[in-house]
């Protein structure tokens, strides 16, 4: 049973580098790309890059690599790529994560998501940076401690905008949308994010699991093992094992 790793804005597979290397121990097989215009792919011009050309990187992998019965887990923004790419190949995919990320409905952006104000900010430090093709990761909120901060300090790169301002619009009609199990995480200790939401929204719904971490939004990188060992128990209580 693969497992796909999708990061989240600003980052690339490097983010995923510690929990996949735990899930490969698990004996998983583990896909974490990077995503087109970031990290080792951001020579590839912004203004060229879209959400639509990130769910076409996932589904395209998924094609390519001929993967069947995918466990698909998005962090962050990465949730608005991987329901694209579920929406795309469906056939492929026979669970998803949502670790602390946006859920859309189709035709929602996520600026649609994380309001107007962050949009017109994200706007204007696009417009200060580049002309406006691409938006730097801003300070952490909260701030990082220091040692994080000076080990991933070099490796986020800007972001390119249109994956922000695109809405995803599902290939379906809605009485084909038939998504597979869902299982949302919560990390609690992130405040006032757009991902608590998400999770009230979801909670006791058919079709739908969710759990909590206390834990900040960065997660992924702070704690790999704890996010390795969640997605491991996820995979085996859902029965999708190889």
């Amino acid at each position: 049973m693969p497992i796909l790793l999708v990061h989240g804005a600003w980052a690339g597979a490097w983010s995923w580098r510690d929990a996949a290397r735990s899930l490969r121990k698990m004996g998983h097989e583990v896909y974490a790309p990077t995503l087109t215009g970031v990290a080792e792919r951001a020579h590839v011009p912004p203004q060229n890059v879209s959400l639509s050309t990130h769910i076409a990187d996932v589904a395209g992998l998924m094609r390519y690599e001929e993967l069947t019965n995918v466990l698909i887990v998005g962090h962050s923004y990465g949730g608005m790529v991987i329901t694209g790419a579920a929406d795309r190949e469906p056939q492929r995919v026979a669970g998803m994560i949502y670790l602390d990320a946006f859920l859309p409905e189709s035709g929602q952006a996520l600026w649609d998501i994380a309001g107007p104000e962050c949009a017109q900010m994200q706007r204007e430090i696009a417009l200060a940076h580049d002309g406006g093709h691409s938006v730097p990761r801003p300070a952490a909120n909260p701030p990082l401690a220091p040692e994080f901060a000076a080990q991933w300090a070099s490796l986020f790169t800007a972001q390119p905008i249109r994956t922000m301002s695109e809405p995803w619009v599902s290939v379906r009609e809605p009485a084909q949308r038939v998504w597979p199990q869902r299982h949302y995480i919560l990390c609690a200790a992130y405040k006032n994010s757009p991902f608590h939401r998400h999770a009230a929204q979801v909670r006791g719904q058919a079709g739908w699991e969710s759990s909590e971490f206390d834990a900040p939004h960065d997660v992924v990188r702070t704690d790999p093992e704890l996010v390795a060992q969640r997605i491991h128990a996820i995979a085996e209580g859902w029965g999708l094992r190889d």
